[in-house]
């Protein structure tokens, strides 16, 4: 029997996974030779260097997961990192296709970027796609709030999801690196990575590897076959002042082999294997004038190819996709100008082109589209800060003609954007904020979502695209407080966006008898979508660390009589504590989701879970290195969760008892 394609790199994964993991032990000790430790060089951003900035862009960072935060938190995924986050929830179809849903929005309304550029897998089009981003290589992840959203997408309903790497090493002219390791049970296997920045001369250099191999899932029901992972990346880049300006340029792979599992009705008999390549090339050049080093232009070009197959066995493809992306980038930081400060002005270009192959019916297509964006800041009276943004551009689809798509969805479609956000943040006392936010939000739709007409076996649905759609567009606000305090930190909050048109493939009731799949059909209706999160953090130098996070989310389509939208989380509360000592931190934490009753037609209900964790911590400098290691128990009593956003909720649970532990030197 042919050897399963996301077998390919064992070997030499395993290989590399001694080398790392021997380093890790001995990292510690490569700068005998006096070089001085240098600590969080990883957020260090010319570009973002910039001493005018709104108060709540201030605030948010606190949010951010990075340092200590992120290795806690650390997982198989981005989406699995960041699941406790307020306001997040995670869309999946087995353990590598998770995705981040923002809000109760998934898809197209989330992008997730790198280094604040596209990141150019197809990870928004289906749920059986992964995001093509290794986390345990990245220095930090920030969930974009507010009107800075309108910097990166025309969908302010939802979000962005910021993953920072810096492949480009502007301002990095001291020695370092780090060493990285993963490892649990309840997906057996093991995540490394290395890195490593070199100054020579005047130019700083930056190298990476990483790897992942993890077996099929163990749940409370057993194993859930057919749910291997195996990557590869890799990034090399490097960066050169020359007077007043700054050069970059960044190479970045990810390969990835892994599997959706089947052998139920509307699957796969034996599940389907995916195996994927992305290659990033990223030019970036700064200005930086001599009389005011914050007013900053910066201009980044990225090429991004992205090459994606759909195994039915070992040797037949059911499903191939191929994307050529272009995009240009500019943006100017102006830190002063009138009435305003902290002001950002720029525009995008990007040319896409999708190709598709094996059984699948969408066309050939190519995309062009342009938009223009600005975000600035003002004071008003007595501690009010007004924060303005808006984005505005078109896109153009251009389908070819195929012999496998259905003739009369080709068509030239047209769409023009607009969105804008105005947040009013009001200062109510000493480390107190109350802000609110009024937006306007729109998203074009998709390749898919326009011309699909066919079965997608890995995802275990017939789609129907919809030609003849319009953009979505919708009005929405948010109420937020922020409390600061000695110890004592609060954030609160209720959003709501009223949908004139909100796209979304939803469930017909009928099946394609011929592949005995469900049909989705997209559709635009008017939708009302609306939640509520809150967060309470007590945190100190030493004692008692404390943290509850609830977040709460609901939506309903406007037929001729009100129905809920499919695909909504649940009511969730995650709740932590701990205690700090100098070197170590054991904690314990409850997840809670509530039963989720609220479905649209043909949607299946899922009952709640209570899951319970324990952790430990210990961090601490030896040799001119710093060492940290967390310990962590998951779901300790091994419960039966079932994630409603989740595909494969029917057939098997989620993880089950889960130990992980990760140890990382940074040198």
């Amino acid at each position: 029997m042919p050897m399963p394609a996301r077998s390919r790199m064992k070997m030499r994964n395993s290989s590399f996974f001694k080398a790392a993991m021997g380093s890790l032990l001995l990292g510690g000790f490569l700068l005998s030779y006096g070089q001085e430790f240098v600590q969080d060089l990883g957020t260090t951003n010319v570009a973002a260097e910039q001493s005018s900035q709104a108060i709540l862009d201030g605030l948010r960072e606190d949010d951010d997961l990075k340092d200590e935060r992120l290795e806690r938190a650390l997982s198989t995924t981005i989406a699995e990192t960041i699941k406790n986050e307020p306001d997040v929830a995670i869309r999946s179809m087995g353990p590598a296709a998770a995705r981040p849903v923002i809000k109760g929005l998934s898809g197209n309304h989330v992008e997730v970027t790198e280094d604040g550029s596209f990141n150019g897998d197809m990870s928004a089009t289906s749920p059986d796609h992964a995001v093509a981003s290794e986390v345990i290589t990245a220095r930090k992840l920030r969930i974009v709030r507010g009107p800075n959203i309108l910097r990166h997408s025309f969908s302010t309903a939802g979000g962005v999801v910021h993953v920072h790497r810096k492949d480009i090493p502007f301002g990095d002219t001291i020695f370092h690196g780090y060493v990285a390791g993963y490892g649990e049970s309840g997906q057996p296997g093991y995540a490394t990575a290395v890195g490593v920045n070199v100054p020579v001369d005047r130019v700083s250099l930056k190298g990476e590897l990483s790897a992942r191999k993890m077996n099929d899932m163990n749940t409370p029901d057993g194993e859930l076959e057919n749910t291997e992972i195996e990557t590869s990346s890799g990034a090399v880049g490097g960066a050169v002042p020359v007077g007043n300006f700054r050069f970059g340029a960044s190479y970045r792979w990810f390969d990835s082999d892994y599997g959706i599992p089947g052998g139920f009705i509307g699957g796969h008999p034996n599940g389907v294997d995916i195996e994927l390549h992305k290659y990033d090339l990223t030019l970036r050049g700064l200005y930086l004038p001599a009389s005011n080093f914050a007013d900053t232009l910066d201009v980044t070009f990225r090429k991004n190819r992205y090459h994606h197959k759909e195994f039915e066995t070992a040797e037949s493809v059911g499903a191939e996709f191929l994307v050529n992306e272009d995009n240009l980038r500019m943006e100017k930081f102006v830190s002063l100008l009138g009435f305003f400060y902290g002001i950002h002005l720029g525009g995008e270009l990007d040319y896409r082109s999708v190709k598709m192959g094996g059984y699948v019916f969408t066309p050939p297509t190519y995309s062009y589209s342009g938009a223009v964006f600005a975000v600035a800041s003002t004071e008003g009276w007595k501690g009010l800060e007004i924060t303005l943004s808006s984005r505005m551009g078109a896109v153009a689809f251009r389908p070819r003609e195929s012999v496998v798509a259905d003739k009369d969805a080709i068509e030239n479609r047209n769409f023009a954007l607009f969105s804008f956000d105005a947040e009013f943040s009001q200062r109510v006392g000493i480390g107190k904020f109350l802000t609110l936010d009024a937006y306007r939000t729109s998203r074009a739709p998709t390749i898919e979502e326009l011309y699909n007409q066919g079965p997608h076996l890995a995802a275990y649905t017939y789609e129907q695209g919809n030609h003849k759609i319009d953009a979505e567009s919708g009005y929405g606000g948010e109420i937020e407080y922020r409390g600061y305090g000695e110890s004592v930190n609060l954030r609160a909050s209720m959003y709501g966006t009223w949908f004139l048109n909100y796209l979304a493939p939803r469930a017909t009731g009928d099946t394609n008898w011929s592949q005995l799949l469900p049909i989705y059909r997209v559709q635009g209706d008017e939708a009302l979508l609306w939640g509520t999160s809150y967060s309470i953090e007590h945190d100190c130098e030493r004692g008692i660390y404390g943290l509850l996070i609830a977040s709460y989310v609901r939506g309903r389509y406007k037929d001729r009589r009100w129905r809920d939208m499919p695909q909504i989380p649940p009511f969730k509360a995650y709740g932590e504590i701990a205690y700090k000592f100098e070197h170590f931190r054991p904690g314990a934490n409850v997840t809670l989701a509530a039963p989720q009753n609220k479905t649209d037609r043909y949607e299946e209900r899922t009952p709640g879970f209570v899951t319970a964790g324990l952790s430990l911590e210990t961090r601490w400098k030896l040799s001119l290195a710093e060492y940290s290691l967390v310990l962590r128990a998951d779901n300790l009593f091994d419960a039966d969760v079932r994630n409603h956003l989740s595909r494969l909720k029917s057939v098997m649970p989620e993880k089950g008892r889960n130990f992980s532990a990760f140890g990382k030197v940074q040198f």
